[in-house]
């Protein structure tokens, strides 16, 4: 599933509850009340808007992305990534240590943690470039 489509499942969502929010104000109005005070029923949201509201949110993502603040707290992004991937990794070389894994293996997991660390190193300079756009 790409951003667009989560995007347009989103504004689904939203529009479900939408629906959901007009249909207990308009049962909440049927008992005695001023007449003309009840909500208008909902008309039901039409495919094509809902694909126009995401396409919509998705221009501005993409944007805001384009951006200098979207530029550095996406390298920023990346980097958390790259750290959690770097713990996750770490923590499996103390397991393996533990274990008593060979040292073949520990080199290997060493390469895969000095990546991630290179991946971390890459996203702050990309976020500093960001900050100097």
């Amino acid at each position: 599933m790409n951003e667009l489509d989560r995007l347009i499942e989103a504004e689904t969502k939203a529009e479900a509850a939408r629906a959901t929010f007009a249909r207990r104000e308009l049962a909440r109005c049927r008992g005695v009340s001023w007449s003309g005070m009840a909500p208008e029923p909902a008309a039901p949201c039409p495919p094509a808007t809902l694909q126009a509201r995401g396409q919509a949110r998705l221009a501005a993502r993409e944007a805001w992305r384009a951006g200098a603040d979207g530029a550095f707290i996406s390298n920023l992004a990346d980097c958390q990534a790259a750290a959690r991937q770097a713990f996750t990794t770490a923590e499996r070389a103390r397991a393996g240590a533990s274990r008593g894994e060979p040292v073949d293996w520990r080199l290997q997991v060493l390469d895969e943690l000095a990546a991630q660390a290179r991946a971390i190193a890459a996203g702050v300079r990309r976020a500093r470039r960001a900050l100097s756009s």
